[in-house]
């Protein structure tokens, strides 16, 4: 089983850029993972309750978007939020201190906190679309509204495990 935690948030701009780009907005909606797709032998009923404890740390919710950012190893276009309390960062590391997830975090890649808005793109359809959509994304307010832990089924649909909502 493929698991995985993001916050989610229903934005109608976000959505509709998403639809044009992103082959997973009909699976899932606009998010930002703080736990990234990664196998789970076997679910265990203290996971909800770590969780659970977890985002009850989370002290705010809205955050503004900063830049696009063009991840060319991975063909996707990110949309970076501004985190000036560092609180996204801090929840991602309280969720991957958990020994369920810790074995699967990439120290190797710094945690940058984003959306996802395209995917699946060349390198100059990124830079391209950066350009173009700079212009829709920079600043917009995003207000995370629930966190999912979900498993992510064979055909990429979500199926929701545990959901927090948030406001």
């Amino acid at each position: 089983m493929q698991v995985s935690i993001m916050l989610t948030t229903h934005s109608t701009e976000l959505d509709t850029i998403r639809s044009h780009y992103d082959s997973l907005a009909d699976f899932v909606p606009a998010h930002l993972s703080l736990v990234f797709p990664q196998p789970l032998p076997q679910l265990q009923t203290s996971m909800l309750t770590d969780i659970q404890e977890i985002i009850q740390t989370l002290p705010e919710t809205t955050f503004f978007t900063t830049h696009l950012l063009p991840d060319h190893d991975y063909h996707n276009l990110l949309l970076v939020l501004d985190d000036p309390k560092n609180s996204l960062k801090k929840l991602h590391q309280a969720l991957y201190s958990l020994s369920y997830f810790e074995p699967f975090q990439r120290r190797d890649i710094p945690f940058t906190p984003h959306i996802t808005i395209a995917r699946n793109q060349t390198k100059s359809q990124l830079d391209q679309l950066a350009h173009e959509l700079m212009s829709k994304t920079i600043g917009l307010s995003v207000t995370f509204d629930t966190l999912v832990f979900e498993q992510i089924a064979d055909d990429d649909q979500s199926i929701p495990l545990l959901k927090c909502h948030l406001t």
